[in-house]
């Protein structure tokens, strides 16, 4: 395969979508949705229509991950759910989770490359209408937000000036071996962003580290596994003098931000940074609402760094 690992956003996008098609993500949706709120509210801004549908199912990659079944019903829900997207719809899918982005793309690649599965699946989900034809292209939400950097830049109307804001950009993304935005290695795309809403990057020794969760780890092992990784993440964030760490998938933080007082009833830290997506943060410069960003859902407060904003929850 001749495929170039790195390349511009609009070589892997193409020009602005006028409409999208947004995957919901179920850890999204339930742990942080203000992560989804924030998404469609900056787009709006930013001139980009999101189209959800409510008969999407869960990517179903958590239960594939932790061999609950084979891989047959996962490339049979993945064909069900991106059929959807095709036929009412007829757009390209963006996932706002690195794990739905992963597993989606990896499973419609594998249909695509393989007729014995496409016709699998298809016969599966026929029954009930749907035929998935591989029209509908996949990628992440921070893809989009990259090809729009001129744009978020000209809209700032709430710069985060003087926030030390760090990057966690998360596995399942920068694993990719080709049509990557930015080298796996040393990414800094995600800091360009933070540079355009008026914040201050800050790179730390472990930004590279993965949040440790692993899909089913931070059930099985957190305290032997999880959270002494965490503490050596943490450790050298607070070094760095990090006031705030975004994400760009619900899992990583989940793990990023409920771990914190664990760990400190453990003895590591005390760390007390909080832990937002990359999209509230983006909202939150673009001047949507605080109280439509969801900000109640965390466990360590963004208080403090609204108030170094000027700003307060009802605001």
């Amino acid at each position: 395969m001749n495929a170039q690992r790195v390349i511009t956003p609009r070589e892997r996008i193409g020009e602005v979508p006028e409409k999208i098609f947004l995957f919901r993500s179920c850890t999204g949706s339930m742990e942080y949705p203000g992560t989804e709120n924030a998404i469609k509210e900056a787009l709006k801004i930013l001139g980009v229509e999101v189209v959800m549908d409510p008969d999407q199912t869960c990517c179903s990659g958590y239960i594939l991950t932790c061999s609950g079944y084979t891989p047959e019903p996962s490339l049979a829900v993945t064909a069900r759910n991106l059929a959807i997207v095709e036929q009412r719809y007829d757009l390209d899918t963006y996932a706002f989770c690195n794990g739905c982005f992963g597993y989606i793309k990896e499973l419609s690649h594998i249909l695509q490359h393989n007729s014995d599965y496409m016709e699998m699946a298809n016969n599966l989900i026929g029954q009930w209408g749907y035929k998935y034809q591989a029209r509908t292209r996949i990628f992440h939400i921070q893809e989009l937000y990259y090809l729009l950097l001129d744009k978020i830049r000209e809209k700032v109307v709430r710069p985060l000036t003087g926030l030390r804001v760090a990057a966690h950009y998360g596995c399942h993304y920068l694993a990719q071996q080709y049509g990557i935005l930015d080298e796996g290695d040393l990414p800094t795309f995600h800091e360009e962003i933070y540079e355009a809403l008026g914040a201050t990057p800050v790179f730390y020794k472990h930004r590279r580290m993965c949040c440790g969760y692993a899909v089913g780890r931070g059930f099985t092992h957190a305290q032997s596994v999880v959270q002494p990784h965490l503490s050596k993440k943490f450790d050298s964030a607070k070094e760095e003098g990090v006031e705030l760490i975004t994400t760009t998938c619900p899992g990583c933080n989940v793990a990023l931000d409920r771990e914190q007082p664990k760990l400190a009833r453990r003895g590591f830290g005390p760390y007390d940074i909080p832990v937002i997506s990359l999209d509230q943060l983006i909202a939150l410069a673009l001047g949507v609402p605080v109280w439509k960003l969801g900000f109640d859902a965390n466990t360590v407060s963004v208080d403090g760094v609204l108030e170094k904003l000027g700003l307060g929850k009802g605001e």
